[in-house]
């Protein structure tokens, strides 16, 4: 029988080399790059990796937040049904945890990259089913307005660091929407 051989990040894992959250951090890393390269598929099927295995971890925030980067890859790649799949899921998720300010962000990013991409009928599914929900949630997170400036990039997994995705910590450090590492403000 043809046994494919380990990739080298699940070997060093499973020597002990690796703690699970530096595989993590790779893998985010990987998909991030994935997408820069215009290989948004592959990219999805890492964050829909990073989603399960966050979900069945208890891992709820780095779960909501890989459903989301799930969603976005999948509607880059054009494949619809999935795409909406994660992102309901994230914004269902992002209700629960109370994530006043992402759950806002990820809907207008989603709904606007589903449009781009032709695939109006899951835009508009998303806005019957959590339109009204993602305005109250937008409304708590009003005032709430982070101080610093965050660098381009997150220190740990190499995501984009966008002020109005991340979680705030507190004025001067947020957690990544990918990894969940903690990025400090610049200066």
């Amino acid at each position: 029988m043809f046994r494919r051989p380990m990739r080298p990040l699940r070997r060093a894992a499973m020597r002990g080399v690796m703690r699970p959250n530096q595989i993590v951090l790779q893998a985010v890393a990987r998909a991030n790059n994935l997408l820069a390269q215009g290989k948004p598929n592959d990219a999805a099927q890492i964050f829909e990796r990073l989603a399960q295995e966050g979900d069945a971890r208890g891992l709820a925030k780095p779960a909501a937040n890989a459903h989301a980067q799930a969603a976005l890859a999948y509607a880059q790649a054009k494949n619809e049904n999935t795409a909406l799949t994660h992102a309901r899921t994230a914004l269902t998720q992002f209700a629960q945890l109370g994530m006043a300010q992402r759950a806002p962000t990820f809907y207008n990013n989603i709904v606007q990259k589903l449009r781009e991409n032709g695939m109006t009928n899951a835009a508009d599914a998303l806005t019957r089913e959590f339109g009204d929900q993602i305005k109250t949630l937008g409304a708590q997170g009003v005032g709430a307005a982070p101080r610093g400036r965050l660098p381009s990039k997150c220190p740990h997994c190499a995501g984009p660091a966008r002020s109005d995705e991340v979680e705030w910590i507190d004025a001067q450090s947020a957690e990544c929407v990918y990894c969940g590492g903690v990025i400090q403000t610049e200066g």
